[in-house]
């Protein structure tokens, strides 16, 4: 049984892979223009030509190739290699992935890590459905994927045109939503959720749509949003984005390289976990100090509100498997068991992460690699 052994800087076994005769480029489809899926993309490229020893090569397509939307089947039918696949605009497809990543709110119930929320949930999912999830891994089997790597972004904050940061100010109130979780967080205060694609989100606000937002500090920049976010509140309703696999391979293609250059491929993947995730906490921290340059009024909750927050999360957390299991006809007790194990790796990360002293994606990379992706059986996965 072969087991991932090494570090990315370690492991350059490469030179000895016995490779194909013809190496070829994979086309890696990400559908982001810039920012930090596209940078993390180049890494990704970066340690793919390294740790095949210059035998296979990325190129990155920036929104030309896949939009989101068809990156699914984009991968499944080999129009893409690899691609950054946000399995949330595919629900019925990975209902078993999706259920982690919908957990995530409760990151806000944990205060040992304060900007640094999305490196313990990337361990989590990451753990989750690598290696105690058979059937996260039989969804993206069934897709004719493999996965290899997470998204995830920083938590998730309230932008809005006025000051909103109490119960009473919350009702009746329009807010743009990005899931299920966030939608039931706004009624549970008498909000209104509304459904939007990101790229609506600058006109909602500027011309009163919409009231508020919910997104990572990211968005200020990514969207252009810092021009008509008036305030900003930090600490709710929290959770983040973490559906999706920012490194999927077409399975078809994945089933052709040798154990070597698998192992190869799950390294990189390590690295553009760790360099999407890194990448995107620090912009978020840097767009949220541009906010307050720019005069944004940046605050947190009146702790009614927080407070009442906390509660609402911790029950709709012990909901979420009951919602899937009703919503896509699976097995309840299953759904159960396996939200209390994601419950269990949250805490986990966040001791891990609190404890951990991260200066940079390659230390993030580390804890990655020898937590969850060390322990790979490489010869099985993906099989």
């Amino acid at each position: 049984m072969k087991k991932l052994t090494g570090l990315v800087g370690g492991a350059l076994v490469a030179a000895s892979f016995v490779m194909p005769a013809k190496a070829d480029t994979l086309r890696f489809a990400v559908g982001f223009p810039s920012g930090a899926p596209i940078e993390a993309a180049q890494k990704y490229a970066e340690a793919v030509k390294e740790l095949t020893n210059n035998k296979h090569r990325v190129r990155i397509f920036e929104l030309s190739l896949l939009s989101h939307a068809e990156m699914n089947e984009g991968i499944n039918k080999g129009l893409a290699d690899v691609g950054y696949l946000l399995t949330a605009y595919s629900p019925s497809d990975y209902p078993f992935s999706n259920m982690g990543a919908d957990m995530s709110m409760s990151v806000a119930l944990n205060d040992k890590i304060p900007e640094k929320e999305g490196m313990a949930y990337s361990g989590a999912m990451l753990e989750y459905i690598m290696l105690n999830c058979p059937e996260c891994q039989g969804e993206f089997k069934k897709n004719n994927q493999v996965y290899t790597g997470v998204v995830s972004t920083p938590v998730y904050t309230m932008f809005c045109n006025a000051p909103v940061d109490t119960v009473e100010e919350l009702k009746g109130k329009r807010i743009r939503i990005s899931g299920a979780p966030w939608a039931r967080w706004a009624r549970e205060f008498g909000a209104q959720p509304v459904a939007l694609p990101i790229g609506e989100a600058y006109e909602a606000l500027s011309q009163g749509v919409v009231d508020c937002t919910f997104f990572s500090a990211t968005e200020l920049t990514n969207f252009n949003l810092i021009e008509v976010v008036k305030n900003i509140v930090t600490d709710v309703p929290g959770g983040l984005y973490a559906a999706g696999g920012a490194a999927t391979l077409n399975k078809t293609k994945w089933d052709k390289f040798s154990t070597a250059e698998k192992e190869a491929l799950l390294k990189a993947g390590s690295v553009m976990t760790s360099e999407v995730t890194y990448r995107y906490q620090k912009q978020a921290m840097d767009d949220l100090e541009k906010a307050r340059k720019k005069g944004i009024n940046v605050m947190q909750a009146d702790p009614e509100l927080l407070k009442k927050s906390h509660e609402f999360i911790s029950k709709d957390l012990a909901y979420i498997p009951e919602f899937y299991a009703q919503e896509y006809k699976l097995d309840p007790a299953r759904l159960k068991d396996l939200s209390g194990t994601m419950s269990k790796l949250v805490d986990k990360w966040s001791d891990i992460v609190a404890k951990a002293d991260i200066q940079s994606a390659e230390d993030l990379q580390k804890l990655y690699w020898d937590e969850v992706y060390s322990k790979i059986d490489v010869d099985k996965y993906g099989n």
